[in-house]
């Protein structure tokens, strides 16, 4: 523990060793940390789909975070996240961390008034969502205030005539 003392008071006043510094993301943290420690071709999540290493995953949020870049979305704006359990949950919101975006990950059993409500309050720009899940928002999508892009996990589903794009 490193101490550091206290002109007037002349009294030790403890600083945690390894504090967090102003500018740190966790995303760039957890991921960097495990590549640092050679675990790139080490897995780091397990999906139907197949095993992905921290390497992997590492890339795929780089990615994700570059796309929400390019879509404009800003430091501090919102996305939504009602994803099943895959490699894309963590790489939504690990990308949405990297990005410096506020991720709102909702539970996946939630009612479709319980994702209106959620949409509204949350001011989300972006959804990213199951491709089974979205029939629970497809009603709600145009209806969505601040809603601009939705991108959906598994097969690519029709948004009238615009199509998106799913999480490779």
């Amino acid at each position: 523990m490193t101490v550091a003392v206290d002109a007037k008071a002349e009294a030790p006043v403890p600083t945690a060793v390894g504090a967090i510094p102003r500018n740190y993301n966790f995303a760039a943290d957890i991921l960097d940390r495990n590549l640092k420690a050679g675990r790139a071709d080490q897995p780091a999540f397990i999906d139907p789909r197949g095993t992905w290493t921290y390497g992997q995953l590492a890339d795929r949020v780089a990615r994700f975070a570059a796309s929400l870049r390019a879509l404009g979305v800003q430091r501090e704006e919102r996305v939504l996240i009602a994803l099943l359990d895959t490699i894309d949950w963590p790489t939504a919101f690990l990308g949405c961390l990297k990005a410096g975006v506020v991720a709102v990950p909702v539970n996946t059993l939630m009612t479709e008034d319980d994702y209106r409500f959620m949409l509204a309050d949350s001011r989300a720009r972006v959804l990213v969502v199951s491709d089974t899940l979205y029939p629970r928002f497809q009603k709600l999508i145009g209806a969505a205030a601040d809603l601009e892009h939705v991108v959906v996990s598994g097969e690519a589903v029709a948004l009238g005539s615009v199509w998106t794009l799913a999480l490779a």
